[in-house]
């Protein structure tokens, strides 16, 4: 009887440093679900909004390559003729007030022409094709493209030159970013407590910034792309930066 007693009080504190044990674990365990849960929370409670910003720029430099060709039944006759033509173009470019520096002249393309490219039959070599390329570049956008503008005068000499139109370029777009982004990034703000106000919210800070491609469009335009627009056919520009912030909420 005494022997099964003092088995009996042994046995406890065995027993009671098992529970122990169980319990701390379980409270080790719960305050690591608890800490999850309130980081998961955290993650969950932020809010994500688009901020744009535009601005109008005009180009500040401009690319303007006019073409002249002449077509001849030998190389050599087609040569001179193009010769003579070249001259007079030049001279036209000096007289309208194209710098020496600004104008690169290409070297000559020749192209043959056969019966297949006049819709006729036959084969051979009916003649050829030669072609000047001439190509002004220059900060001084509103000069060339006055230029450009008076090449019908050329086409009324019976010299035909033809140019595509002037391609204006905005050159100083990085330094223009950094204004752009932290206005875009002050219109998500300012959209982002618009919300949150709604909801009778608080909004935090700043949790992630993703920055868009930069559109550089014809103003007015609509058009977009992935990869980021870049309109040269007029002089004036927008530029638009758009970007996406996550706030977090309190």
């Amino acid at each position: 009887m005494a022997g099964r007693i003092v088995a009996g009080m042994r046995g406890r504190p065995d027993a009671l440093l098992v529970g122990l044990a169980l319990l701390a674990v379980a409270v080790f365990l719960g305050s690591i679900f608890i800490g999850r849960g309130i980081r998961d929370r955290g993650r969950n409670d932020v809010i994500t909004v688009t901020g744009s910003a535009k601005k109008r720029i005009s180009a500040d430099y401009v690319v303007w390559t006019p073409a002249l060709s002449v077509e001849g039944g030998s190389v050599a006759s087609a040569s001179e003729d193009i010769a003579r033509s070249a001259t007079r173009v030049r001279a036209f470019l000096r007289e309208e007030g194209v710098r020496r520096g600004e104008l690169t002249v290409q070297p000559l393309s020749i192209e043959t022409i056969t019966a297949e490219d006049t819709g006729g039959e036959g084969v051979g070599i009916l003649g050829y094709t030669l072609t000047q390329r001439f190509t002004i570049r220059s900060p001084r956008v509103e000069a060339v493209r006055r230029v450009a503008r008076a090449t019908p005068k050329l086409l009324a000499k019976n010299i035909p030159l033809v140019g595509n139109a002037p391609q204006y370029v905005y050159t100083k777009l990085p330094t223009l970013r950094p204004e752009l982004l932290r206005a875009a990034t002050r219109d998500a703000q300012e959209r982002a407590n618009v919300l949150v106000d709604a909801t009778g919210s608080k909004l935090g800070g700043l949790r992630n910034v993703d920055v868009g491609v930069f559109q550089v469009t014809a103003p007015n335009s609509t058009e977009v792309s992935d990869y980021g627009e870049y309109d040269t056919s007029t002089q004036l520009k927008d530029v638009t930066a758009v970007v996406n912030v996550t706030f977090t909420l309190r």
